[in-house]
Parts: structure tokens; sequence; C-alpha cells
């Protein structure tokens, strides 16, 4: 599996964290609460690059698109001991007409997929 070309992310990205989990209420307000499988808890990352090169648009851009939504690739994200799988699920390029950078957004799922 690819890995994620080696171009930091600005600095400050956020994680959302969300619970996949099934509920079974009862009678008088009791409720029993399970994880919804082995792979209940997922992470979503919103990231952005600003200030990229020609070069780094080029490389970190064309490689998000080539994956069309689909395909998985590994990431490590900040704090982490290790990386994961994940997919990007949105992704948005702003090409510069005059000035010399460009910037990228994208959000990136993680991804349980074999």
């Amino acid at each position: 599996m690819d890995f994620l070309p080696d171009i930091p992310p600005d600095f400050g990205p956020q994680v959302s964290v969300a619970f996949d989990v099934d509920k079974v209420s009862f009678g008088d307000g009791y409720v029993q609460r399970a994880p919804a499988g082995l792979n209940s808890v997922s992470e979503q990352w919103p990231l952005s690059w600003s200030m990229l090169t020609r070069a780094e648009y080029d490389e970190l851009y064309s490689f998000l698109k080539a994956r069309k939504g689909v395909e998985a690739f590994m990431w490590q994200p900040p704090w982490e001991d290790a990386p994961k799988q994940w997919v990007c699920e949105e992704l948005s390029g702003e090409r510069p007409t005059s000035a010399r950078y460009a910037s990228i957004t994208a959000t990136f799922v993680e991804d349980f997929s074999l």
C-alpha cells in the first residue's frame, strides 16, 4: 500500500472521532449499549496544506486524486506512533494565478478495509 507523500499538513489539524454504537432501549428509560463491531471507533481528519510549491502541489494533489476516494493509503497522524490506513473523501485545491504558492484541503477518513 502506498504512503501519502511526505509533505506535512499545516500546524494544528483537529481530529474528529465517531463511535458506532448499537443501542437497545428498554422500559423505564433503561438503555443497553454495545460497540457495533470490531472497528466501532473511527477518526476523521480535515487537513490543509498551504504555501505549497508547484512541485509539492502536483505531487500531493495527483496522489490523492488518483485514488478517487476509493483506494486507501497509509498516513501517520500527528503524535501517533504508527501509520494507519485512510481514504480521502474530499479534496480541493487552489492553484494560484499570480502568486507563487498553492494550497490543498482534504478530509481523511480512517479505513478498515483489507
